[in-house]
C-alpha cells in the first residue's frame, strides 16, 4: 500500500506581484516524470500532471492546485496562503500555511506550517531558507538552497540551483539528520508578457535518512532520483 505523502511548496519568490502593491493571477498546468519530494520518488512507476492557481495581493498569496498520477491511482489537493513581511537589508520573510488531502489507494490528509527567509539583494543569486511542519507527522523539514538567474535573451531566463535537506521527523520516524542534496536548472522563456514555459531537470541524491530509510523500510525504490517537467502558465 502506498503511503500518505507529503511535500514542501515554495512560493515566496513564486510571483513577481509578491508583497508589492500589485494584485496578479496565475494559472498553470506541470507535468513532472516522477513526483519527488524530500528525495522520495513517492509515485514508482508513474510521473504526476499538477495544475493550480496562485493570487497576489501585495503582501498575501493565495493558492491551490491539484495533482493526478499519468500512470497510478492517486490525486492529491493543496490549498494555502502565505504571508510576507518587510525586513531591512534586502531580506524577506514568508509565513504561510497549507492543507493537504490524498486520494487513492489509501486516503488521508495533513497540515504543513512553514516559514521561509530569502535575501533578494544580489540580482543573479537568491540564497534560501524553508522550514515546513508537518502536523500529523509531528515533524519538520528544512531546505537550505542557492539558486542562480541568468537572463539569457530578452525572454529566455536560465535559473540553476542547489539545495541541501536535512529531515527531524518529517519523512522518517526514526532518523533525524541529512536527507538529500539536490540540484537541477530551469529554463523559462516568455511566449507573450503572459504566457510562459518553462522546462526542468533535477538529480537528489539520497544520504544518511534516505539511505537509512532504504535499509530499514520498503518504501524506498531508490535513494538517488533524476527526474525533470515542462510547465505552462498564464498571468493576468
Amino acid at each position: 500500500m502506498m503511503k500518505c505523502v507529503t511535500a514542501a511548496l515554495s512560493l515566496l519568490a513564486a510571483s513577481s506581484a509578491f508583497a508589492s502593491n500589485d494584485s496578479e493571477t496565475m494559472v498553470y498546468m506541470d507535468w513532472e516524470s516522477h513526483y519527488v519530494s524530500e528525495g522520495r520518488n513517492n509515485l514508482p512507476h508513474s510521473g504526476i500532471v499538477w495544475s493550480g492557481l496562485e493570487h497576489t495581493d501585495g503582501a498575501w498569496l493565495w493558492y491551490e492546485r491539484q495533482g493526478f498520477g499519468d500512470s497510478r491511482n492517486f490525486v492529491e489537493l493543496n490549498l494555502g496562503f502565505m504571508y510576507q513581511f518587510s525586513l531591512p537589508a534586502d531580506f524577506a520573510l514568508a509565513t504561510g500555511y497549507k492543507r493537504l488531502e490524498f486520494f487513492g489507494n489509501e486516503r488521508c490528509s495533513d497540515n504543513e506550517l512553514s516559514a521561509e527567509l530569502s535575501y533578494t539583494g544580489v540580482d543573479w543569486l537568491t540564497p534560501n531558507l524553508a522550514y515546513t511542519y508537518a502536523t500529523e507527522a509531528h515533524g519538520a523539514f528544512v531546505e537550505f538552497s542557492l539558486t542562480g538567474n541568468w537572463q539569457a535573451t530578452e525572454h529566455l531566463t536560465i535559473s540553476p540551483y542547489i539545495l541541501q535537506g536535512w529531515d527531524m521527523g518529517f519523512a522518517s520516524l526514526h532518523h533525524d539528520g541529512r536527507n538529500n542534496f539536490q540540484f537541477g536548472v530551469e529554463a523559462a522563456y516568455d511566449i507573450t508578457t503572459q504566457l510562459n514555459l518553462a522546462l526542468q531537470l533535477s538529480r537528489s541524491i539520497g544520504q544518511g535518512d534516505i539511505e537509512q530509510q532504504a535499509r530499514e523500510e520498503d518504501c524506498i525504490d531508490h535513494p538517488n532520483q533524476t527526474f525533470g517537467g515542462i510547465a505552462l502558465s498564464y498571468r493576468f
